[in-house]
């Protein structure tokens, strides 16, 4: 049975039916946590926008904006909001003005929230289709509020940067590679998580040797939801690495996005680093770690066939990936294409590449994690791959050059 988190210390309710809407509320108008707008219309963009003129409401609002660490431009007037009503990440509009917003004929936009007390929702309704607008009843849906505005604003604030590994066939050694960027980054002292999202894959534990240390699997987060509070100390820890595996248990065959969504919010604000291990389906819950993916990491062989399930994998990124997609090689020990040529017949830009190591097998085996020896192969990849990722360059459209080959 999946456990109720909402009662797990660990978990950050973004209100509670009084007091922690109001604590919340309070302290953030008597701070800089609300920007106020002013008489030029004048905020940053990367702030909510908030419509309402009702305190009860606002602490509902400022609850959940506090909770997923934004700072809201906050408005009693539904006219000042003219000048930011397209420009802002997303709108929030109080039950007590929505009248007065939808009579503004402002033009249509997405990320629009009508918000108000639970007994006001058939109210509220009545203004969803004017303003285009989701409905959220107070204090139930408060979570919902608190992880949309994270979902919408919690980039722009800075989080960790998060890089997703997926093989273009089975066997071609993802998930080590996924392993071994996490264990390099750890040794060079980053607060790194690695997360498997392959139910089909084993258990991602197996690799660094963390199947016998207690923490939670993906079954305990399986109902998570919403706004999650920092996952370290609870999750296995090897070598201060925080590993989030699947389990080999017969009843666990699938992850929901919603989870997946919460987990890696948490993820992105905890840690500077986090690696996924993609399943090479992309279902719903692989489209949530690439579309926060900084870097998509698409490892394929380098033979025919390789080659030919590679290409399409690569097709299916382009569409998925929001961040830059860039190939790693794997060089069987004969009959190896050139991994420029790989790369080119895929469209991606080449990572790097790395020959067959047969050492890998006995570290698995021994449950010593891969990559550990930077003057391996493996070793030599990965820290190429972060020395880009440290360096600050955000891969762009032409992604990492061929100076990660080992």
């Amino acid at each position: 049975m999946t456990p109720n988190l909402s009662a797990d210390p660990y978990l950050e309710p973004a209100a509670n039916p009084t007091g922690t809407a109001q604590r919340y509320g309070r302290r953030a108008r008597s701070s800089s946590a609300v920007v106020p707008l002013g008489p030029g219309g004048r905020s940053s963009t990367d702030h909510p926008l908030v419509l309402t003129a009702d305190l009860e409401i606002l602490d509902g609002i400022l609850a959940a904006t506090a909770a997923a660490e934004a700072e809201p431009t906050v408005s009693d007037s539904a006219a000042a909001i003219r000048p930011l009503w397209s420009r802002a990440p997303m709108v929030i509009i109080g039950a007590d003005l929505a009248r007065q917003a939808a009579e503004l004929l402002l033009p249509h936009r997405t990320e629009v929230f009508v918000v108000g007390p639970a007994a006001r929702l058939i109210e509220m309704s009545a203004w969803s289709a004017p303003l285009g607008a989701a409905v959220i009843g107070l204090p139930d849906g408060a979570g919902a509020l608190t992880a949309a505005v994270f979902e919408l604003t919690g980039r722009r604030a800075g989080t960790g940067r998060m890089v997703t590994v997926i093989g273009g066939s089975g066997g071609v050694g993802a998930s080590t590679l996924a392993a071994a960027l996490a264990v390099g980054a750890t040794t060079r002292g980053l607060p790194t998580m690695l997360v498997d999202l392959d139910v089909l894959g084993g258990g991602i534990d197996l690799l660094v040797g963390a199947e016998g240390v207690a923490g939670w699997r993906w079954p305990r987060l399986g109902g998570a939801q919403g706004h999650l509070g920092d996952l370290t100390g609870h999750l296995p820890r090897v070598g201060g690495l925080d590993v989030l595996s699947t389990t080999r248990e017969d009843d666990v065959d699938q992850l929901s996005a919603e989870a997946v969504r919460a987990v890696l919010s948490s993820a992105a604000r905890s840690h500077s680093l986090v690696i996924v291990d993609l399943p090479r389906a992309l279902t719903p819950v692989a489209s949530e770690a690439l579309r926060r993916s900084t870097l998509t990491l698409l490892v394929a062989s380098a033979d025919i066939r390789g080659i030919a399930a590679a290409r399409r994998t690569a097709d299916r990124l382009r569409e998925a990936a929001v961040g830059a997609t860039a190939i790693v090689v794997r060089r069987p020990r004969t009959g190896t294409i050139d991994p420029k040529e790989v790369a080119r017949s895929t469209g991606l830009a080449l990572a790097g590449s790395v020959g067959s190591d047969t050492s890998l097998r006995h570290l698995a085996d021994r449950g010593d994690p891969p990559g550990r020896s930077a003057r391996s192969p493996l070793g030599r990849l990965t820290g190429s791959l972060l020395d880009q990722l440290l360096d600050g360059s955000r891969a762009d459209a032409s992604g990492p050059t061929g100076r990660a080959s080992a």
